[in-house]
């Protein structure tokens, strides 16, 4: 019987699927539902999906049991020869840390939605819903991405997904962000600005010399030190979403 590798390499590339082929070498004849603990998914449709592309592999007998087929037999010789490569998991090293938590901190300062916003004052952009939007932009990014690229920098480099080796380069942003605040506050120096923006009309009164207007307006501010302070906790934020996203993503695909 000839192989194509590939598409063994395509089929079982699937963590589940592996399972329930090395599932069947090791205990032949197994049923649906003993199959289904074994590999210890509990959704069938997903279940039946990778049984679905596994159809050369495996077959049922006259009981309706699973059992390898021969080509399911070289499948099994296959991953035996082809061993997955696993990392080992290791603890998160100072300098990786350090390095990282410095990624961190620069990226919050890096904050496009805080840049948009000092360009569009700048500019004499005065529409409040593009502000808002900018504005809102401040807080998307802060949240995101910051933390998102420390935590799969650290799943990287340590191959965990150990509580402290995650956070540990937040706690090092966090540091840096407090350093940072402290040199502003010492040396009396704040990036930032302000606009106001009119949000009703006009009204006058008066004749002559005691004529008067008055107009109502909305202040929209943001400064450097705001984004370093809600950028100390919107890094461990952002680091547990990205733990949160992982683990869910693993979840479905079981």
């Amino acid at each position: 019987m000839t192989v194509d590798i590939e598409s063994f390499q395509d089929v079982l590339k699937h963590p589940i699927r592996r399972k329930i082929i090395q599932a069947l070498n090791q205990t032949p004849n197994l049923s649906y539902t003993d199959l289904m603990d074994i590999v210890e998914v509990s959704n069938t449709g997903k279940f039946n999906y990778h049984l679905k592309i596994l159809a050369d592999l495996i077959q049922k007998d006259e009981s309706g049991k699973y059992t390898l087929t021969e080509k399911g037999h070289l499948a099994v010789q296959f991953l035996q020869t082809f061993k997955e490569k696993k990392a080992e998991p290791s603890p998160l090293c100072m300098a990786d840390a350090l390095l990282i938590g410095f990624v961190g901190f620069a990226l919050t300062l890096m904050n496009v939605g805080f840049w948009g916003f000092m360009w569009a004052a700048s500019a004499g952009i005065k529409s409040l819903s593009v502000l808002v939007i900018i504005s809102a932009c401040i807080t998307v990014y802060g949240i995101i991405v910051p933390g998102a690229v420390m935590w799969r920098l650290a799943v990287r480099r340590s191959h965990s997904h150990d509580f402290y080796d995650l956070f540990k380069p937040a706690i090092l942003t966090f540091t840096l962000l407090v350093l940072l605040l402290a040199l502003m506050l010492v040396f009396s120096v704040n990036i930032g600005t302000q606009v106001e923006i009119p949000v009703g009309p006009t009204i006058t009164g008066g004749e002559g010399n005691g004529s008067w207007s008055s107009t109502s307006y909305i202040e929209l501010a943001v400064g450097l030190p705001q984004i370093a302070v809600t950028g100390m906790v919107f890094g461990f934020l952002g680091v547990g979403l990205a733990e949160f996203a992982s683990r869910l993503k693993k979840r479905l695909k079981c």
